[in-house]
């Protein structure tokens, strides 16, 4: 009898023999590449899928003032501190899904029979992707509770532990981005994670930590404490190592095309590309094409403040070049003449106002007047192509790309305090070696490259200070950031630029003087130059106009297109908590109220 019940004991303690189980399941590499496959869906989102929602790009950027995102909720800054409105708990969730994933991967793999080279390749993977949740939630909330390993889930005092600091998190991350950045493989098979992968995001995030801990500290209102510069300098040189990593590997180079990098069916060659979500017609595809042909851009659009940040073709600011055409008449035909060539390949160069009336045009127009077209394969839309109508596209997406890496180095370097020419070479003046063409033309343009020296930078022997610069911000940096605006114009890292530089006053809907700023007004027209639609009494014509030169708008037949605007709609006063709270997010109140739950107090941010 005692053989019989102990024999049934051993049976029922048996694993099952039709499914993996968590001590059966860690064998092989093919177990652990399975398993991280999980961890892919949730940074590389790419353009998405549905019709939509394009991820970052385009209109998904938030608080920009590069972009008007209208159907969103970054329009206006709400005014009332409850949590409710700012609530982001999908960062939340879904970080700590991932950081229970990853530190379930870190826990098993050496107890593995593969060998050493694997074990810490793998190990790289998962602290890779435990790195990027963190960096993802401490973006969004400023600090949170770290967890480093899997815990038990009796242990109450760590589940439910409070906040740790933005600096801790920040540092443990990096510590993650260095394990992976040693130990990930350079090559590891297409569409998988690889070193240069590990390191282009490393250069991204770290960047992104430093300057915030710099131009912030601890954390935001009047209880941040500066950071140490060894830690902000710790950061930096992380970012650099990462951006070197993928500048030394020799895979990678800018070529003579821009908007082929985000409306082409193959990136899989292309030496601008470190990483990408593939699309294939029938199986995954996007929207955004067809959002940038023949529909109006409904979701919003280009502001005129983001236009007048483009160089003119002589690579000095619109307020420095004897180039700039747009001073008296700042119209499209005028004002796009003798620009960098980026502005032409993103933006469309005729005036097309989303439901204005007896103004004739074949493609989509937009809000502000300024139809963008950075995602509109040209050649597909000559072709009348279903991709650009259908809004079924196979474009790749570009997820993070080399001159993004070449412009966080040269931004790190510089406020690491080594910046020079050499740097300038090897980052900026290499993405300004593209030759591009505008459509209709044959001649390839090529923005000239500039000169550092004595502190300054300078292009054909003139020094550039542009007169629109922000006077906190250096001359050198201001042009870093202008470069870095530029290039990466609506692809969801303006936002993040604005949060880590502490610089929301940017986006104040009012300029100094009470009238509309540039940050939400749209293209310049004069409406005696569209004789049909100024036929048609100012309040029927489909679009309102702000005259800088008459701020009553007694005579709104000349200026900005004027969009959805009202007074004080967004006001950042810099030093108010009530501003300064929009920096982070507010932690979810689910969250708080758990903690409530088990007798434990999780720490709200300041302002909310």
């Amino acid at each position: 009898m005692m053989l019989s019940l102990s024999s049934c004991e051993d049976f029922l303690d048996r694993d099952p023999l039709d499914k993996q189980t968590n001590d059966t399941y860690w064998q092989t590499e093919s177990s652990l590449r399975t398993y991280a496959q999980d961890f892919y869906s949730y940074y590389f989102t790419g353009y998405a899928t549905d019709y939509t929602d394009f991820g970052n790009y385009f209109s998904g950027d938030d608080f920009t003032d590069d972009f008007l995102t209208l159907a969103g909720g970054y329009y206006y800054f709400p005014k009332a501190n409850n949590t409710d409105y700012n609530n982001v708990t999908g960062t939340w969730s879904s970080g700590y899904d991932v950081v229970y994933k990853a530190n379930v991967m870190i826990e098993k793999i050496p107890g593995m029979n593969i060998s050493e080279e694997a074990k810490n390749h793998w190990t790289g993977i998962a602290r890779y992707f435990r790195a990027m949740a963190y960096s993802s939630m401490i973006k969004v909330y400023g600090g949170v509770p770290y967890i480093g390993s899997v815990t038990d889930p009796a242990d109450v005092e760590t589940l439910y532990k409070d906040r740790d600091s933005y600096q801790l998190v920040a540092e443990k991350v990096l510590e993650d981005f260095d394990f992976a950045v040693n130990n990930v493989r350079n090559d590891d098979t297409k569409r998988q994670v690889n070193k240069y992968v590990v390191g282009a995001y490393m250069s991204r995030e770290m960047l992104y930590h430093a300057t915030w801990l710099k131009y912030h500290g601890s954390t935001i209102g009047s209880g941040s404490q500066a950071v140490s510069a060894d830690v902000i300098n710790k950061m930096l040189q992380g970012a650099i190592k990462g951006a070197e990593v993928v500048m030394n590997s020799g895979k990678f180079a800018i070529g003579n095309t821009y908007t082929a990098l985000f409306a082409t069916d193959d990136l899989w060659n292309n030496p601008e590309i470190v990483w990408y979500r593939e699309y294939t017609s029938g199986v995954t595809m996007s929207a955004l094409i067809s959002y940038n042909a023949s529909e109006d851009q409904t979701m919003g659009s280009i502001t005129q403040n983001a236009v007048e940040s483009y160089l003119c073709s002589d690579g000095l600011p619109i307020g420095q070049s004897p180039l700039y055409q747009g001073a008296t008449d700042p119209s499209i035909e005028n004002s796009f003449l003798n620009r960098d060539p980026r502005l032409y390949q993103t933006v469309a160069d005729s005036l097309r106002i989303m439901g204005a009336k007896d103004l004739v045009y074949t493609a989509g127009g937009s809000p502000t007047g300024y139809p963008t077209k950075k995602f509109l394969n040209d050649e597909w839309f000559a072709q009348d192509l279903a991709y650009c109508k259908n809004r079924q596209s196979p474009a790749d997406a570009p997820c993070i790309r080399y001159a993004e890496v070449l412009l966080n180095y040269a931004e790190a370097k510089y406020e690491a305090g080594d910046f020079s020419q050499a740097v300038l070479d090897a980052s900026i003046n290499k993405i300004r070696g593209r030759q591009l063409t505008k459509w209709g033309d044959t001649e390839a343009k090529t923005m000239p490259t500039m000169t550092y020296a004595s502190g300054a930078l300078s292009v054909n022997g003139v020094v550039i200070n542009d007169p629109d610069r922000d006077p906190e911000v250096d001359p050198v940096l201001w042009e870093i950031r202008r470069e870095r605006r530029v290039e990466l114009m609506m692809e969801g890292r303006r936002g993040e630029d604005l949060r880590r530089w502490a610089k929301y006053e940017y986006l104040n809907s009012e300029d100094a003087n009470g009238n509309p700023s540039k940050t939400i007004l749209g293209a310049y027209m004069n409406v005696n130059d569209y004789p049909a639609s100024a036929a048609l009494p100012a309040g029927e014509r489909g679009y309102t106009l702000f005259d800088y030169d008459d701020p009553t708008n007694a005579t709104p037949d000349k200026g900005y297109i004027m969009y959805n605007y009202a007074k004080g709609m967004r006001v950042f006063t810099k030093g108010d908590l009530n501003s300064e709270r929009y920096y982070l997010r507010a932690i979810p109140v689910s969250q708080i109220t758990a903690y409530q739950d088990k007798g434990f107090t999780l720490t709200q941010n300041p302002g909310w």
